[in-house]
């Protein structure tokens, strides 16, 4: 088993959504970094979490590592570096840039914690919208500046010099699930939006939702070889199957719908609508030729899509927005 790169160092942590520390096991050996396991643990109210998980000196250096946005980053749903998808990215956050200006409000201030190479805001400021952003990650931060010229705050939220009511949008998109305290996350960023300002959470959901429990309970008679040894990854059916061992504890929080909706009207917004969604895996959908096996998956991935869609099943991925 690989050596981690640095001194890794954990923490026991009570549930970051009610303060109650009586978790039961949900997921062992969930993720590693090098010889040290993660486990992800459940609450009674609900919530899944890693626990013990790395202190706060580890998470920063996490974020170093050479390979975050290529596994780390992309989760495996995308099997291209996310940097080398420039022109893609751009491409598509043009059209989510034009649908939240359809659904939510007019060019304006925007503010996006979690910015990485900064493609969104790129696409944002484009379309006329004053844009900013946070980002941990220094090689994000790096060639955001360098390669789109944005104004990004490398660092954390709460040293960002962004005064109070300063933005008409927020959106932490697939940033969430990585914080240590998500409701003073969502406190701050309230305090950033204008009166009536609009924040945009997108989180993944799959690992604490009935999908994934189901799966884990017959995943003896799954056929492995029918889903590939990329879907099993990104299913995170077998992290001893990775040659990482299921990568690094990148993701502490596991929300589903209720827990999310919880902690952001904690945190003082009003929920205006929680949609559910699956991602759709590259491995999958951008497959060259149509085989039996990639056309039944497709018609799964979109059969799925539709139903968390449509509020019939549980979403894999939840968008969140709500309003200051």
């Amino acid at each position: 088993m690989p050596q981690a790169p640095f001194v890794v160092r954990t923490e026991h942590v009570p549930c970051p959504l009610c303060a109650l520390d009586r978790p039961k096991p949900y997921r062992s050996r969930m993720y590693r970094i090098g010889d040290t396991r993660f486990d992800l643990v459940r609450c009674p109210c609900g919530f899944v979490y890693v626990n013990p998980r790395p202190d706060g000196e580890t998470l920063g250096k996490m974020y170093d590592d050479a390979d975050y946005y290529t596994d780390g980053y992309n989760l495996g749903v995308e099997t291209e570096n996310y940097f080398a998808r420039k022109d893609e990215l751009l491409a598509h956050y043009d059209g989510v840039v034009a649908e939240l200006e359809r659904t939510l409000c007019e060019p304006g201030d925007l503010l996006e914690l979690g910015s990485a190479g900064g493609f969104f805001l790129a696409a944002a400021r484009k379309r006329g919208w004053r844009v900013k952003g946070i980002e941990i990650s220094p090689p994000a931060v790096e060639y955001s500046r360098r390669e789109m010229q944005l104004d990004i705050h490398s660092g954390d939220l709460f040293e960002a010099p962004f005064p109070e009511k300063s933005f008409d949008l927020v959106v932490a998109d697939n940033v969430l699930e990585h914080t240590t305290n998500p409701e003073k996350v969502l406190v701050k960023l309230r305090s950033l939006l204008k009166p009536g300002g609009h924040l945009l959470v997108i989180v993944p959901s799959y690992v604490n939702s009935p999908f994934f429990r189901l799966i884990l309970f017959v995943q003896r008679v799954v056929p492995r070889r029918f889903l590939g040894p990329q879907l099993v990854k990104i299913l995170k059916l077998d992290p001893d199957a990775d040659p990482k061992g299921g990568g690094y504890p990148y993701h502490i929080l596991e929300f589903d719908r209720p827990t999310l909706t919880a902690l952001v009207e904690r945190a003082g917004l009003k929920v205006e609508r929680v949609e559910g969604s699956v991602p759709l895996p590259a491995e999958v959908f951008k497959a060259r030729s149509t085989t039996l096996r990639v056309f039944l998956l497709r018609t799964i991935f979109k059969t799925l899509d539709l139903g968390m869609r449509l509020g019939v099943l549980p979403g894999a991925r939840l968008t969140l927005v709500a309003r200051a």
